[in-house]
């Protein structure tokens, strides 16, 4: 009964907040035709993964999606540089909801363009942001820790597009969210926190 309860209560304060009105731009990133269309239906990816993560019994996994949403999300005014700590969660697919650890990320700017880049861990992405009208958006490739980087292609597994937003209420932590991920969840969250 105190399960259920706080499962019921898990998804209204889930989907009760802000978070399902945020979405980014896929104009001019220059994506394949099924990118564009990933990146365009990132709320119903996110909407589903969250109703699927919602079945899983951890609690203590529950509770992790629970505050990262709690105070909702938004469009970041400001993408700081610098090193974070970041972990995947991943959404419904072949499980209801998986946290991983944290690993190393790092966001990063040459002064034309700002790069995100996964440095630690077995599964590593890099990619590139975009500060568009609607919000930051990302294209970039996944590639295991052996691995040379990879770029976006447009045509491969190995593609991803997603969009950074700013979890209100904690100035340090963004996620990155990636719809439709090609390989066993419905919808990815990284979660970042700025090391200070």
């Amino acid at each position: 009964m105190i399960r259920a309860k706080h499962l019921i209560l898990s998804v209204f304060a889930l989907f009760s907040s802000p978070v399902l009105a945020q979405s980014c731009s896929p104009e001019a990133l220059g994506l394949s035709s099924r990118d564009y269309s990933r990146l365009y239906s990132i709320e119903n990816s996110r909407l589903k993964g969250l109703g699927e993560a919602m079945l899983s019994p951890s609690l203590a996994e529950r509770d992790i999606l629970a505050k990262l949403f709690s105070q909702g999300i938004g469009d970041p005014k400001v993408v700081p540089t610098g090193d974070y700590q970041c972990r995947t969660i991943k959404l419904g697919g072949l499980g209801p909801l998986t946290s991983y650890k944290y690993f190393d990320c790092r966001i990063s700017n040459d002064g034309e363009q700002l790069f995100i880049e996964k440095l630690t861990g077995s599964q590593r992405f890099t990619g590139t942001l975009f500060y568009t009208e609607d919000g930051v958006s990302y294209r970039g490739a996944s590639h295991y820790g052996y691995e040379e980087p990879r770029e976006y292609v447009g045509d491969t597994d190995r593609d991803q597009v997603g969009c950074v937003f700013e979890v209100l209420g904690d100035p340090t932590s963004l996620i990155l969210e990636l719809p439709q991920p090609h390989f066993e969840s419905t919808h990815d969250i990284i979660q970042l926190r700025l090391k200070r």
